[in-house]
């Protein structure tokens, strides 16, 4: 999809984990995203075997990920790679150390009470890395509770506030659509297509407009000329809020929350959206990591073994180029390439905030930073 934009990011690539408990919808969702986007033509069924993420023998065996799954492709002119990590606690380790690698995540989780509760350890982990994070509430089909039962349960489990981005358009008891709290426009859901812009219901308005005011007053807590507005009944200008949502989730003081219906493509567009104007480039995760000085930094946070490629290690470039034959330190590149599941795509070079997979560089552990004259071991 090549449709011109600019982002706040000068167009580096950026890079977002899809984390969440087990069977939760990542790898659907991961699907939906990249047949929205065109990277791929049809979408994979995780029942079939033949989806981008859970490529591997053993992930399609047992029916769940077992790995990280790597996912490069452009958006709107930029380029991005999701991570799509396991969700099983006994492979907790795998996620948070592709996690450390990340500009943001977003949480994929189910609108059910009891299941909340398994997210306060990813979620701790996210606020002690101050890794910005959105949630996605999936299976909104499916929803046994209303949007604020789940928030509130979730909430209890949040070290930062939820900030609910959209309100649910029920039909009796199906979800046909969602209004955007900040445009205040309503969309009706067309699966495998961009939703429609229809008519804001009247029964959802009163619903609405209250929504709308607890995230005002939610961003108001970080900035004190919105609060002055809201003190004084001043509705503040749309541009201010988007600009205000984009700060705070840099600088994982809210989580925003967004709904959707992978499995039908509901939602999914408007969590494209969101990441591309709302998750921060690279040097916010350089900053944190507080990382070596170094005209080229690479750090590897996955070693697989792949048919016919021997070792590879999925990487993300922090600072400078990288070439394939080069070296660091005694281990050499040989090969370069972007991943879309078990599919490499040879790269001549990749540049700061590209994730990539590196071959045969059978020294390199999980956790090393590649320096020009040196590895420092993890």
């Amino acid at each position: 999809m090549n449709i011109s934009g600019d982002t706040s990011t000068g167009g580096v690539p950026r890079c977002v984990a899809l984390v969440g408990p087990q069977s939760s919808g990542k790898t659907t969702l991961l699907e939906s995203m990249l047949f929205a986007v065109e990277a791929t033509s049809r979408k994979g069924s995780i029942k079939d075997g033949t989806t981008v993420g859970d490529h591997s023998e053993e992930a399609r065996a047992r029916g769940m990920s077992t790995e990280i799954s790597l996912a490069s492709f452009r958006y709107l002119d930029d380029d991005w790679t999701l991570i799509d990590c396991p969700g099983s606690v006994e492979l907790a380790q795998e996620a948070q150390n592709a996690l450390m690698c990340v500009d943001a995540a977003v949480i994929v989780c189910e609108p059910d009470v009891d299941r909340a509760v398994a997210l306060g350890p990813l979620l701790r982990f996210l606020d002690e890395m101050s890794i910005p994070h959105m949630l996605f509430l999936n299976k909104m089909d499916a929803a046994s509770v209303r949007v604020s039962e789940a928030l509130q349960a979730l909430q209890s489990v949040s070290g930062r506030p939820l900030v609910l981005r959209q309100v649910p358009i029920r039909e009796g008891e199906h979800v046909t659509g969602y209004v955007d709290l900040v445009s205040e426009r309503a969309y009706h859901y067309k699966p495998g297509e961009a939703s429609d812009l229809v008519k804001l219901p009247d029964s959802v308005a009163a619903r609405e407009r209250e929504a709308r005011q607890g995230m005002l007053e939610s961003l108001a807590d970080f900035d004190d000329a919105l609060l002055e507005q809201l003190l004084e009944d001043l509705q503040p200008a749309k541009a201010e809020i988007y600009q205000q949502l984009s700060n705070d989730l840099a600088e994982d003081l809210i989580v925003p929350v967004l709904l959707g219906a992978a499995e039908h493509d509901h939602g999914v567009r408007r969590l494209l959206k969101a990441l591309r104007h709302d998750v921060p480039g690279p040097d916010k995760a350089v900053a944190r990591l507080d990382l070596p000085s170094g005209e080229t930094v690479a750090q590897v946070f996955k070693t697989v073994h792949a048919a016919h490629a021997g070792k590879l290690s999925f990487a993300r470039v922090w600072r400078g180029t990288l070439t394939d034959g080069m070296h660091f330190g005694d281990l050499r590149v040989s090969g370069l390439y972007h991943m879309l599941g078990g599919h490499q795509t040879k790269l001549a070079k990749a540049a700061t905030g590209d994730v990539v997979a590196l071959g045969r560089m059978e020294l390199a552990s999980t956790g090393d930073l590649l320096l020009p004259d040196k590895v420092e071991r993890a």
